[in-house]
């Protein structure tokens, strides 16, 4: 086999083992990859409603302007490759970030029992001061860390200027036209009292 044989093979292994090497150190970072917005909410703090809860937070965080992805360690065992990194979220963030540069580089939000990380072009201090009041460690349950996750998103979306409606839902209160329905069957049932205490009234002598 000639060297440009060689050479050419050589490039061909690499660029097809590339893809599966991007995301090797933890099960997170085989989650949060582009195009969707993603949350990763491991063993220690999974549930179906509340990663819905989490996913439509984080869904409208970015559809406000400010892309981001979500990381919810529970517990120790759900670090894969890298538990030395528990208790460390600010480390497991950047750690994280690191695994994932090839193909996302927008804020990525860890939350554990023990606080929240950031990586991305998020500003840290910023972030610290936005998450002022918000303690994960007061309820390290998965409603907890779920509820703490919630807040800091928010919190982070209104410091960038950002902020989102309340509510976890994709409607966040009652559709106009309907609030205008009833606003006009209020109207009518008050007219038609109206109406009524008056023919009722006794005409003055």
């Amino acid at each position: 086999m000639s060297v440009l044989r060689r050479v050419a093979l050589g490039l061909l292994l690499a660029l097809a083992i590339a893809p599966s090497a991007l995301a090797d150190g933890d099960p997170a970072s085989d989650i949060l990859v582009p195009p969707d917005v993603r949350v990763y909410m491991t063993n220690g703090a999974t549930s179906g409603d509340l990663e819905k809860t989490i996913q439509a937070t984080a869904q409208k965080v970015t559809d406000a302007g400010l892309p981001i992805k979500v990381a919810i360690i529970g517990n120790k065992t759900d670090l894969g490759a890298v538990p030395q990194l528990w208790a460390k979220p600010q480390t497991y963030a950047r750690f994280l970030g690191a695994e994932l540069r090839f193909v996302y580089k927008d804020t990525l939000l860890v939350v554990m029992p023990q606080g929240f990380g950031i990586n991305g072009p998020y500003p840290l201090p910023k972030a610290l001061a936005a998450w002022s009041g918000i303690d994960p460690r007061k309820n390290t349950t998965p409603q907890g860390l779920a509820d703490s996750a919630d807040k800091a998103l928010r919190a982070l979306a209104k410091a960038d200027g950002k902020p989102i409606s309340s509510g976890t839902g994709s409607d966040d209160g009652l559709p106009l036209p309907l609030i205008a329905a009833g606003v006009m069957v209020l109207a009518g049932v008050a007219g038609g009292a109206l109406i009524l205490r008056g023919n009722n009234k006794k005409p003055r002598r």
